[in-house]
């Protein structure tokens, strides 16, 4: 009972600053689609840019709300911690204020501890305040690298496309102008902004650095720093990026060859990781009074926090092991 109180008020704590989170993340989305509507390539009218009007109040815009805001984004750019989310924000294309978001998460791991620690005991809000803690860098690390994956996935395509545009007689800029409207999302997205900053009159190397430096991908480092080099000594750049994309195509086959061989290990990784939990379940659904000087004695406490820790490192140890880099 201890258990589901301290993960019902988690949850509940957990939901409810998710939920002021999507009422701040819808509005700015539409606020930032709105702005950039007339530089926009393709994919939006004016009728889906026009900014729709609502009575209901924005939270963003509450003067205490916001003077708390403020005080966050001081104290965390101070440390240096703003930085580390705006870069986490961008990656993950999520349409924030890093500010906004640390407030939010900050606000979240305090109300849940202290609900939980008041509800059940100050070593169960603890453990919750540590969880709330985790998870969302978790999320926002799986949402940045899920969205770097996809985007390194598509540029094999994006470069036999702009090759072939380029053989066509159209400019580089045309190029990438023809792959944001052929090639769906992230590269897509990523591409026409570049193409409207190149028209607003931004170095074309600037912007496509700028998308390499924003999605961490390191293969479309290399397609612009081809680019680059192309455009100062010259030569032939519809050969060199099929070059490029060929090389891609390899290095995506042997990590799939890699990621193939590792199975095995990856799946008793997640069997150990999970058997412990699963056993300790059953046997408290089955005999709770066996299971139970875990957690009403001081010994019991100290293994159940320490295995608890142990386990924790343990999984990361697996997670090493089986990461590569190719």
């Amino acid at each position: 009972m201890t258990v589901l109180i301290a993960l019902l008020a988690a949850a509940a704590a957990g939901l409810a600053c998710w939920a002021i989170l999507e009422v701040v993340l819808y509005r700015r989305r539409r606020g930032i689609e709105a702005a950039l509507a007339p530089y926009s390539v393709g994919r939006m009218t004016e009728a889906d840019a026009r900014p729709t009007t609502s009575g209901n109040s924005d939270l963003a815009q509450m003067p205490l709300f916001k003077r708390l805001v403020s005080a966050t984004a001081e104290l965390a750019t101070r440390r240096g911690l703003l930085q580390i989310i705006e870069s986490r924000l961008d990656q993950a294309d999520l349409p924030v204020r890093p500010a906004e978001v640390l407030f939010f998460y900050l606000s979240a791991i305090v109300v849940g501890g202290l609900l939980v620690g008041l509800l059940v005991n100050f070593i169960w809000g603890l453990i919750v305040a540590a969880v709330l803690a985790v998870v969302p860098w978790v999320a926002l690390n799986k949402a940045a690298s899920q969205r770097t994956k996809t985007f390194t996935a598509q540029l094999p395509d994006m470069l036999q496309l702009l090759g072939t545009s380029l053989r066509s007689g159209f400019s580089v800029l045309q190029g990438l102008e023809s792959v944001s409207q052929q090639i769906g999302d992230p590269i897509g997205k990523e591409m026409r902004h570049v193409v409207a900053e190149a028209r607003l009159g931004r170095p074309l190397i600037a912007a496509l650095q700028e998308v390499a430096d924003r999605v961490k991908s390191e293969d479309f480092a290399w397609v612009v720093s081809a680019i680059a080099i192309q455009r100062e000594i010259g030569g032939n750049l519809a050969e060199l990026l099929d070059i490029v994309a060929d090389t891609m195509l390899a290095r995506a086959r042997l990590r799939r060859e890699a990621r193939t061989l590792t199975a095995e290990g990856r799946l008793g990784a997640i069997i150990i990781c999970v058997l412990p939990v699963a056993i300790g379940l059953f046997v408290y659904a089955v005999n709770p009074g066996y299971i139970s000087p875990l957690f009403h004695s001081t010994g019991g406490e100290i293994m159940f926090y320490g295995s608890i820790v142990l386990a924790a490192i343990g999984i990361l140890w697996l997670r090493k092991i089986v990461q590569f880099e190719v």
